[in-house]
Parts: structure tokens; sequence; C-alpha cells
């Protein structure tokens, strides 16, 4: 039978999580954590992502009592994921963003100061798919100058600014360079703001706490129910 995550050792967790986390779990994980990236792409076609993850899951070992998901709910990306032999543990979010900047109070603050705001970090612009990523590599080579500008900036129209989260994990200037490049590129406004880790301490470290985190017993799917409490964030 299962356990919960706080009566498991480190080296009976496993961690599944988005790529676009991998410095900021590396940064703070027990080195005998077992962990998982999967790509960020699959973001952007969330119906893939419970099969990914199901994946994963199916195919850690039995010796893993309890499972970690570095995701938050990511429209529905992970509801109906379960583990046959293991607990699951997850942040109690909507997106990913309040991990990053270290929990739910912090992004609703963020989000009613400066709505339309497009956030970066390291990770993901080494990692992950920007739009700035997508309009170069993508669209550029795909449709031209004028219609790839076209259609970057359609998907951009809502958006007001770029801001880098600094919360010191992974290639800043990396980052920094490239979210400086987006905002200019587009016209945007560029800032940058202060980041935690201290959410995604807590996700591999513990405490578990209901408030921050769902925790579902092994054989039992995801279910958004417990999601479905939380002020909602409506993103451009």
């Amino acid at each position: 039978m299962s356990r919960e995550p706080r009566a498991v050792s480190p080296g009976r967790r496993h961690l599944i999580a988005c790529e676009v986390f991998k410095d900021e779990f590396e940064a703070t994980s027990p080195t005998e954590l077992g962990r998982t990236y999967l790509p960020q792409g699959l973001h952007r076609t969330p119906g893939k992502m419970p099969a990914a993850i199901q994946e994963v899951l199916d195919g850690i070992g039995a010796e893993v009592e309890a499972v970690l998901l570095g995701y938050g709910l990511c429209s529905n990306g992970v509801v109906g994921v379960a583990s046959r032999t293991a607990s699951l543990t997850i942040p109690k979010v909507h997106d990913c963003i309040a991990l990053l900047l270290g929990s739910r109070e912090r992004y609703e603050e963020e989000a009613a100061a400066c709505p339309g705001t497009y956030y970066i970090t390291s990770g993901w612009a080494k990692y992950g798919n920007t739009s700035l990523s997508a309009y170069k590599n993508e669209y550029l080579p795909k449709y031209g100058e004028e219609d790839a500008r076209y259609i970057a900036q359609e998907c951009l129209k809502h958006y007001k600014r770029v801001a880098l989260i600094d919360h010191g994990a992974g290639d800043v200037e990396f980052g920094r360079a490239h979210a400086r490049e987006f905002a200019e590129t587009f016209g945007l406004a560029y800032a940058e703001i202060p980041g935690s880790l201290d959410y995604v301490r807590r996700l591999v470290n513990g405490p578990w706490d209901d408030d921050d985190f769902v925790s579902v017993p092994a054989g039992n799917p995801i279910s958004p129910t417990p999601f479905m409490t939380l002020h909602a964030i409506s993103l451009p």
C-alpha cells in the first residue's frame, strides 16, 4: 500500500516534471530523488499530456512509493493520470507561474498589478518554446518575415510586457538576453521581477500541506475538483 510522501524516504520518491523546471529542481532536490523531465511542448497540446505522464508512471519501479508531479492543473493536462502503486502529490495551482514566483498569492498579486504579462525564466528560454523562439525557429522559415510577424503579433496582441522571473537558478544571463530580445522584437515593455524557489523546494522536500498540494492515493486518478476552489487568473 502506498504511503504519504512525508513517510517515504527521498530514495523511494520520484519526480516527474516539465523540462522548463529542470534547473529549479536540480537546485533544490535531494540527490537520491529520482527525476524524469518531459518536454515543455506538451503544454501546446494538453490533450497529449496525460498519456505522456502516464507512460512514465507506468514505467516507474515498484520500489517507488510516492510520485511528485512538477506541474499545475495545466489546462487539465494532468487530469486522469494515476499510479497503480504510488501516491501522487501535485501543487495546487492552475499553472506553473505560481510555482516560479513562490506562491499562488504572489502570482495573484502580480497578475492584478500588471495583467497582460508574458512570464519567462531562464529555464523557459533554454528548454522551452516561447513566442520568440516560435517566431524565429518555426514561423520565419515556414512563412517568411511578414506573415511570421503577423502570426506572432496576433498571439501576443493582449500582452503588454515581458517579465523575467529571476530566482537565481539556471543561466539567468541567458534568460535575460532572451527576454530582452523578446520585448524588443515585439515592442513590449520589459521588466525583471524576483522569483522564489520556496514552492519548488517544498514539492521535493515537504511539508505537503493541503492548502498548497493535492495528494492522490495509489490507484486513483487526478481529478480537477480540488482545483476548482482556486482563484482563476485570466491569461491573455
